[in-house]
């Protein structure tokens, strides 16, 4: 007997989060995507929210991301802290309730990233808490010729310096303890590095600002400049660092790809972009969202009371080095 699912736009206004729910018992995330192949499904909808299915714990979730995934990732080279709750399922970022978690696609300063990035909705905050999808071709478009002129030809350098103090430390950053193992993995994805102790690490990488989509080869924003910029910290925070550390140590940062400083007023009109692109909606328990994590960013709004979301990455997609010299001759 056919199942029938319906699929409509979870919001008039923006297009790239569209809601799923299936009629009878024997509907499912797995069977809904069993005469849908799932790349085009997402380079067509953006992100699917399926509401209604049978997806009840960390054990189901992970059931899931198997069944779907041609090869499941795990978090490595981490900027944020996180706990594995089940094989490829991790709880959300860890950070404070009371702050928001600007919009982002996963892993996007690295060369190999999530092609797709599932949420499951555990547990619903008392209040707050939504995760908010932006569409990054829309944040292409609103950010303009002139200010991706520079993003286009230098690209993006994300600098992190790894010491076990304020930010992470070398090892939960790349879940080795061995240097060698960090050092072969740092020259296989062109990262810079440099030991400055035998407990401090300084990395650098240059990466492109602007992706294509691998199906669709539309262009998207696919960067996190504004969340490795200084700028992201609390002004004290980042004022106590900057006295402290210099700018030349500060935990992370990021500038042009050619070592100059990206105005303050440039990052300010990007986290805009964001704003300005994204779709907030509330969670429902057992929610499951799909997104394709090229064509967009998500984040997190503050919340109050317990919230649990959990996250898989799969189907990886690696993309060629910055090569500043294409530019140059282009």
């Amino acid at each position: 007997m056919a199942i029938d699912y319906d699929i409509r736009h979870l919001a008039d206004n923006a297009r790239h989060v569209s809601l799923v729910t299936g009629s009878g018992a024997e509907a499912s995330v797995s069977d809904f995507f069993r005469t849908r192949p799932i790349d085009a499904a997402l380079a067509r909808y953006g992100a699917l929210l399926f509401r209604g299915f049978a997806v009840d714990d960390d054990d189901a979730f992970s059931a899931l991301v198997g069944a779907l995934a041609r090869a499941p990732l795990d978090y490595r080279e981490r900027s944020t802290q996180r706990k594995k709750t089940a094989n490829h399922v991790y709880s959300s970022t860890e950070y404070p309730a009371d702050k928001t978690i600007a919009n982002h696609s996963e892993n996007a300063f690295q060369n190999i990233v999530p092609g797709k990035i599932l949420f499951h909705a555990q547990q619903i905050a008392c209040r707050g808490g939504e995760t908010p999808f932006a569409d990054n071709r829309r944040i292409l478009a609103l950010l303009g010729d002139e200010l991706l002129a520079p993003f286009r030809r230098h690209g993006i350098r994300y600098l992190r310096h790894f010491d076990g103090g304020f930010d992470l430390s070398w090892q939960e950053a790349f879940q080795s303890s061995d240097r060698a193992e960090v050092e072969a993995y740092c020259r296989a994805q062109d990262i810079d590095f440099e030991w400055l102790s035998p407990t401090h690490l300084h990395t650098s990488q240059r990466r492109d600002a602007i992706r294509r989509h691998p199906v669709t080869g539309e262009e998207v924003w696919f960067n996190q400049l504004h969340l490795f910029h200084m700028t992201n910290l609390d002004a004290p925070v980042r004022q106590a660092l900057l006295a402290s550390l210099g700018r030349d140590r500060l935990p992370r940062h990021a500038v042009y790809g050619d070592g100059s400083e990206i105005p303050d007023r440039i990052v300010d009109r990007i986290r805009s972009a964001y704003l300005d692109a994204e779709l907030v909606f509330p969670w429902q328990r057992g929610d499951v969202l799909i997104a394709d994590n090229i064509l967009l960013s998500h984040g997190r709004k503050p919340f109050s009371g317990e919230r649990a979301v959990r996250v898989a990455l799969i189907d990886p997609i690696a993309y060629p080095a910055f090569e500043e010299s294409a530019r140059d001759s282009a």
